[in-house]
């Protein structure tokens, strides 16, 4: 039996995951939630949105406050409400996560790295990141890892035999030297403007074409949406092509993906992307034994996915939770 991974901390320096709010010392400027006693202010929410898309704070206040679509801005506030209910939780359990773990566990990549203080905050830095910004992505993570051991370590416990069903059952995203048809959406670097960066608006248009994606629609209508804001958008369909031949990018999507899904947005040089899997042919499985160790961690990565949402519908249902938008 092998036991998920919980206590790695996803700490390279190149992440992009959402950001939860800070634990300590707030200006209440404006709350948009209350949980328990507990307000979230749209200040947390308008550096949670920077931070999720990788925009300057001042354009995700410009951004917060022009969105017309209501989940959008509830998405981010969510995030917010989610890290209180853990925290609070961690906390009445004795498990709270300190500031000092933080501290080390940021000290423990800059070391990994072999990067002074300097080179560490300008590593950051280049992906628009700061130094604090970086530590409530870690206590996000250790956090949510925490709680995750408390209440449902079993759950994201995996098996040999159930390694080897997710290896059959997943044999197409494996295959080596295989085939692949794909439709890509691409949303090219908008031209200058006044006002908001062109950056800013490809990584806004990425986003709100996951959120169109996440509502139904299929890529050839998420372009025609977003060709106002993104002049040039763009769908190809392919017929089938090695998938070794493709941007090492989109491989690295597509290994991701079953057929029938579509990517979350990635960016390169030439602008964002969504690719969706459409069908697949050929390619050689690789031996179990060449892929045990690497399934079984991905597998617990979605055991612990799994977990962690059920863990906040279950404080959902006992909480005081007052959205104020």
């Amino acid at each position: 039996m092998r036991t998920a991974r919980l206590t790695a901390i996803f700490l390279w320096i190149f992440v992009a995951a959402a950001v939860a709010s800070s634990a300590w010392a707030r200006v209440v400027d404006g709350v948009v939630a209350v949980v328990g006693e507990e307000p979230v202010t749209f200040s947390e929410v308008r550096d949670a949105a920077a931070e999720g898309l990788g925009i300057p704070v001042g354009d995700a206040d410009i951004y917060l406050r022009e969105e017309k679509e209501t989940r959008r801005i509830l998405r981010w506030i969510e995030t917010l409400v989610e890290s209180v209910l853990v925290r609070r939780e961690l906390a009445k359990m004795g498990n709270a996560v300190p500031d000092a773990d933080i501290s080390r566990a940021v000290e423990s990549v800059r070391r990994t790295n072999s990067l002074s203080e300097a080179q560490f905050s300008e590593a950051l830095a280049r992906e628009g990141i700061t130094i604090e910004a970086y530590r409530k992505r870690l206590r996000w993570q250790m956090e949510r890892g925490a709680i995750v051991r408390a209440k449902k370590l079993k759950e994201v416990t995996v098996t040999d035999e159930e390694v080897r069903i997710y290896h059959r059952e997943n044999a197409e995203r494996f295959r080596e030297g295989g085939e692949i048809r794909l439709v890509t959406l691409h949303l090219p670097l908008p031209p200058e403007e006044a006002g908001v960066e062109p950056v800013v608006r490809l990584r806004i248009a990425a986003q709100q074409a996951t959120e169109y994606v996440r509502s139904g629609r299929t890529l050839p209508e998420v372009a025609e949406l977003l060709s106002k804001s993104i002049p040039g958008a763009s769908v190809t369909s392919s017929d089938f092509v090695k998938s070794a031949d493709l941007m090492p990018e989109i491989q690295k999507e597509i290994r991701r993906l079953r057929t029938a899904e579509t990517s979350p947005p990635f960016f390169t040089e030439n602008g964002a992307y969504l690719v969706y899997v459409k069908e697949r042919q050929g390619g050689t499985l690789p031996e179990l034994a060449k892929m045990k160790d690497a399934l079984a961690e991905e597998m617990a990565d979605r055991n612990s996915e799994k977990a962690y949402a059920d863990i906040l519908a279950e404080l959902k249902k006992t909480a005081s939770i007052d959205i104020r938008l």
